[in-house]
This record gives structure tokens, C-alpha cells and sequence, in this order.
């Protein structure tokens, strides 16, 4: 990031032909750059829009616009700002841009406009991770949780946590100022009782930051069996159309064939891969090892076996290799339309679905399986987007908290205790942003789009 006083512009709006286009320009004393481009003259109002053209440096008109203003501290970034709306061609937008610049702006860099609402105390950290999410959300259930976490209820959420921790500093500020005075057994019941309490809310928060994983990014589900057990016809079941060629012949299916589905809002990437057994043909061992590699890559597989035969090597090759690799599994077992023949004690896993890709008996059960493990039981309300830096910061505090217990358990001086109530407070602090790395805010804002 360059200086963070320079007054920053940039295309708000997609890079693409449309009617309308907005520029965004922030910083101190930008209002001053209008009556060089702007034909309507100042003084300009706060939350005003005023109508006139873009000129040149030689006075000719650019476009026809629209201005409005924002003075600080209203504004998105917390300065003085004002955005341009122009018509949306790219020609026009560009040379727009260009005479601001040209006036007295740079060209903002990537989530710039957010980093100064960040340092300009409009938003949290956790709010501006949220800024993005907003933008990328690809369901509707996806924006709502975003812009739950926008609004701050993660915020106040920790806030309601820290206001727990002071009053456990405050209580052991006594101790170091009264060191004579000992704490009796209610007294440490109660604070063991209340760092429980932190602990386990942090523990909820942690839970709840790694559904939004699947919300946000979807679900890699992988389909793995051997050859003509059904797999691309339970492909074409889930998302409810023949995308993937079905025959009686085993070994149809040779290359990976992906599709996207969504279930109650969640976006799910489902590959159907190659029959895995062992093969002479060289394009079916290719197959195969990209079925391997898609197994590998998967947050879910589904297994799929045959009801209608006892299980074979090539089953049993495939159970013992999710195992190894200790994937998290569902349990297939397609055509019990069909008389049944497998044994469902020699399959292991937790997760078993009976179906009829034929029937459709059966596919409601294993959509609502897949639907669990994508939210594991979390309403959307609890649940938060954060960044591995502030999941760290949240398993660090649950390890502080344990600590803490110990300490109080065995008595130790409260001045070492206090060290460690600072310790937990200043991991909240920096998942929110009270405590900033310059770095880190770097490499979270390059990834925003420009003029956000």
C-alpha cells in the first residue's frame, strides 16, 4: 500500500460495458479536485448529488454525470469522498478516470478504499473479510451471512467475550493490589466457571468460522467406486439431468466429468470419476489415477458400491484407501432395487445411504446427508468468515484459557496471571483489528477488487 493521505480513484463498478459506471474517489481535501473537472462549482453538501460534465484540461465536456458527495466522517473510507456517475462504456469511464488523475488522484490500489475505512475506525477487521465475501457471495444464503458479519453481530459477539475477560483482569488487579487477601473456593469456582464459558464460546466461534468455508468456497465432492456400480448415474440423479453417459458397460466413464449443484443455498463442485480397478488400458490407468487425484483433493467422497453383488477386491482396495488417508466418507449402496447381496457390516463408515439411482429411492436421505456435512448443524446466523490468520488467533485463545485455569488451579502469583489475561485479550484484539500488522493488512487487502 502507498501513502495512506494521497487521494485515491478508481472504476467502482465492473469493467464492462453497461449503462451506467460509477469512479470512486477518496481522501483529504479531494473535494478540491472537483472544480478543476467538474462544471457544477462548489460549495458542495454533504450526501448531496449534483448534475453536470466532466471537462478536459481544455474545458471540452467528457461525459454528462452525476456527483455526489460524502464528507468525512460519513463516507465509506471515513475522508472527505465523492463518486462520479458516468455512462458505463469503458472509453468513457477510462477517460474519466484519467482526467481525475490527471487532476491531483493516483489509481487506488486493491481493496484500498477498505483498508482506510479499516484504519479510519468505519470497520472491524472481521467486516472488512466480510466486505469481500458480500461481493463473491454465490447464494443468497451465502450474502446473508455475509452481511450479518458486515453489520458487526461477530463483532459484538467478541466484544461480549472481552467484556467477560476484563472482569476477570479486573478481579486479579485486586489480588496484585491486596496480595494478602486469598481468594476463597466460590471465588475460584466462579472464575474456572467463566473461563469455561470463554473457552467454549470461542470453541462455538472456531466450529462456526470452518462451515463458512463450504458456504463461501462449496464443497469438493468427489464420487469413487469401481467400475459399473452406478457413479454416473448418481451423478446425473444430484443434479438432475443426464450430464454424464450411462451404459451397462463397465469402464465407460474414463476422464474426470465435473458439475455444479447447490443444495439449501450451499454451492457444490461434484466430480464423477473413473471406475477404479486395475486395467491394461492405458487410457483407463490415466482414469484412474485422476480418480485418485480427485479422491485426494475432496472435502466429501461418496463410495458407491453395488447392493446387488457381495463386495470385491477393488471395494475393499477402495475402503481401505479412504481409511488410510482418513477421508471423510458417505457410504453409498446403489440399485437395492435390485435383490441384495452386500453385507452392510463389512462397510465401515458412519455415513451409509441406500439408494436406487433407477428409483430415486433413497436420494432425498443422502441430499440431506450432504446438506449436514456442509453446515455440520450450524445455523446461519452463528456462522463467521475469518481468515487463517484469525482462526489462529482464535485456537491460540482457547489454549490461553486452559492456561488460565491452571494457573488459578494452583495458585500462581496474579501478576503472572495478568500476563496471561492480556495474552487472551490482545488474540480477540487482533481478529478484529484493535492490534494491526501493516503486513498482514497488506496481504489481506491486495486480494479486494479495485475500488473497494
Amino acid at each position: 500500500m502507498l501513502h495512506d493521505n494521497d487521494i485515491i480513484a478508481a472504476i467502482a463498478t465492473a469493467k464492462a460495458e453497461a449503462a451506467i459506471g460509477i469512479i470512486r474517489v477518496s481522501g483529504n481535501n479531494c473535494l478540491e479536485l472537483l472544480p478543476k473537472i467538474f462544471t457544477k462549482r462548489p460549495p458542495y453538501q454533504h450526501r448531496k448529488i449534483y448534475y453536470g460534465h466532466i471537462i478536459d484540461s481544455n474545458g471540452e465536456i467528457l461525459d454528462e454525470v452525476l456527483v455526489s458527495i460524502f464528507k468525512a466522517p460519513h463516507s465509506y473510507t471515513g475522508e472527505d469522498s465523492f463518486e462520479i456517475s458516468c455512462h458505463g462504456g469503458l472509453v468513457v469511464l477510462n477517460s474519466v478516470l484519467e482526467r481525475v488523475i490527471e487532476a491531483g488522484a493516483r489509481l487506488a490500489q486493491p481493496g484500498e478504499f477498505t483498508k482506510r475505512a479499516f484504519l479510519n475506525g468505519k470497520l472491524d477487521l472481521s467486516q472488512a473479510e466480510a466486505v469481500a465475501k458480500v461481493i463473491s457471495s454465490k447464494s443468497k444464503r451465502a450474502l446473508f451471512v455475509a452481511q450479518r458479519q458486515l453489520r458487526g453481530n461477530f463483532s459484538d459477539k467478541l466484544d461480549e467475550i472481552r467484556e467477560q475477560i476484563l472482569f476477570l483482569m479486573a478481579e486479579n488487579e485486586v489480588r496484585i493490589d491486596h496480595p494478602e487477601e486469598e481468594l476463597s473456593d466460590l471465588e475460584i469456582e466462579l472464575k474456572i466457571a467463566i473461563l469455561g464459558q470463554i473457552k467454549q464460546r470461542l470453541i462455538d466461534i472456531l466450529r462456526a468460522s470452518e462451515s463458512s468455508h463450504y458456504l463461501f468456497e462449496g464443497v469438493y465432492l468427489t464420487i469413487a467406486g469401481k467400475p459399473n456400480v452406478g457413479k454416473s448415474s448418481l451423478l446425473n440423479a444430484i443434479v438432475g439431468s443426464d450430464r454424464a453417459i450411462v451404459t451397462d458397460i463397465p469402464g465407460t466413464t474414463r476422464d474426470i466429468i465435473k458439475e455444479q449443484f447447490t443444495i439449501n443455498g450451499i454451492p457444490f463442485l461434484i466430480i464423477d470419476t473413473a471406475g477404479i480397478r486395475n486395467s491394461k488400458d492405458k487410457v483407463e490407468q490415466i482414469g484412474v489415477k485422476l480418480s485418485f487425484d480427485a479422491i485426494n483433493k475432496a472435502d466429501l467422497v461418496l463410495a458407491v458400491f453395488d447392493g446387488s453383488q457381495k463386495l470385491e477386491k477393488e471395494d475393499f482396495d477402495l475402503i481401505s484407501y479412504l481409511k488410510k488417508i482418513d477421508k471423510e466418507t458417505i457410504a453409498v449402496v446403489n440399485k437395492i432395487d435390485l435383490k441384495q447381496q452386500l453385507d452392510i457390516q463389512n462397510i465401515p463408515f458412519k455415513k451409509i445411504v441406500k439408494i436406487s439411482t433407477l428409483t430415486k429411492t433413497g436420494l432425498e436421505k443422502l441430499l440431506d446427508e450432504l446438506a449436514q456435512f456442509a453446515t455440520k448443524g450450524i445455523v446461519d446466523a452463528d456462522i463467521v468468515s475469518l481468515t487463517a490468520q484469525q482462526k489462529s488467533n482464535l485456537k491460540n485463545a482457547i489454549i490461553t484459557t486452559d492456561k488460565l485455569v491452571d494457573d488459578i488451579k494452583n495458585d500462581i502469583d496474579p501478576a503472572l496471571i495478568s500476563v496471561d489475561f492480556l495474552e487472551l485479550s490482545s488474540y480477540l484484539d487482533e481478529i478484529v483489528g484493535r492490534i494491526t500488522n501493516e503486513d498482514m493488512l497488506d496481504v489481506m487487502f491486495k486480494n479486494f477488487c479495485i475500488g473497494k
